[in-house]
C-alpha cells in the first residue's frame, strides 16, 4: 500500500494487479475460481448510461491478462464476469491481438447477451483508437459486422461506444463510416431520433474538417450558394 501514492492510476493498477498475482499464485485455471468468487453482485441494470464500476476492480482485468493470456476462452469467461463489475475493454485487446478468431467468436456472442456492460465490451473493447489503451491488430471491416448488431441497441451506453468506434475508424476510412451510417439508416433498426444523435456523435471530427460527404450526410449542402456581407463601423 505504501508504493501507491508515489504511482500514477496505470501504475497503480499494474502494481495491485502484481501484489494479487503474488498472494495467489498461479496460472489461470488455479486463480479464477478465486477471483470469481471474490466479485461483488453485477452493477445495476436499472441504469442504461456511464456506469463504468468502481475503479477497484480494474486490477483485476490486468491480473487475468497477465496469467491468462494462454487460456482464452476461460480468460474471456472470466472477462464476462468482471466486465459486468467495472468494463474490461483494456483488458480484451491482448487476445485480440493474439486469439483473434477465438476472440471475435466471443464476441459475436456477447453482441446479443442480455446484460448490456457486455454488450458494450464488443464495441468498445475493439475500437481503432481507444484512448490509453494498446494498438489492436484487427482490421475494422472484421469488427463492422458486429456493428451492425449493435447499433440498434436500446441502452445510450452501448450506441455512444457504436458512435464512438466509428468516429475512430472516420479518421483513417471516412467513406465506410458513411457507408455504415447510410446502411443502418436504411435498415431502420435504430429509433431514428437515436440513430440520427450517433450519426452526429460519429461524424464529429469529419464535420469540423468540412468533409463534403459528412455534411451531406447530416443534411447540410456542401455546394450550397452563401452570400456574406460585412458592415465596417468606425469605432471612433
Amino acid at each position: 500500500m505504501s508504493r501507491l501514492l508515489d504511482l500514477e492510476l496505470k501504475a497503480r493498477r499494474a502494481w495491485i494487479a502484481e501484489c494479487l498475482a503474488e498472494a495467489v499464485p498461479g496460472d489461470l485455471p488455479e486463480v479464477a475460481p478465486v477471483i470469481l468468487r471474490a466479485l461483488p453482485p453485477p452493477l445495476d441494470q436499472g441504469k442504461s448510461d456511464d456506469d463504468f464500476g468502481d475503479f477497484i476492480f480494474a486490477p483485476l482485468g490486468d491480473w487475468v491478462a497477465e496469467v491468462g493470456i494462454e487460456h482464452p476462452e476461460l480468460a474471456l469467461d472470466v472477462i464476462e464476469e468482471i466486465t459486468q463489475r467495472f468494463s474490461m475493454e483494456f483488458y480484451i485487446r491482448p487476445f485480440l491481438n493474439l486469439w483473434p478468431e477465438e476472440t471475435l467468436r466471443r464476441l459475436a456472442v456477447w453482441a446479443r447477451d442480455d446484460n448490456y456492460h457486455v454488450r458494450r465490451l464488443v464495441s468498445e473493447g475493439t475500437r481503432p483508437k481507444l484512448p490509453w489503451a494498446k494498438a489492436v491488430s484487427i482490421e475494422p471491416d472484421k469488427v463492422l459486422p458486429l456493428l451492425d448488431i449493435l447499433h440498434a441497441d436500446n441502452t445510450r451506453y452501448v450506441t455512444r461506444s457504436v458512435s464512438n468506434h466509428l468516429n475512430d475508424i472516420a479518421k483513417t476510412d471516412s467513406n465506410l463510416v458513411m457507408d455504415r451510417l447510410e446502411k443502418w439508416a436504411g435498415d431502420r433498426r435504430q429509433d431514428q431520433t437515436e440513430l440520427a444523435w450517433m450519426t452526429r456523435h460519429a461524424l464529429r471530427v469529419l464535420i469540423k474538417q468540412g468533409n463534403a460527404r459528412a455534411l451531406g450526410v447530416m443534411g447540410f449542402d456542401p455546394q450550397a450558394q452563401v452570400d456574406v456581407v460585412l458592415h465596417l463601423e468606425d469605432a471612433c
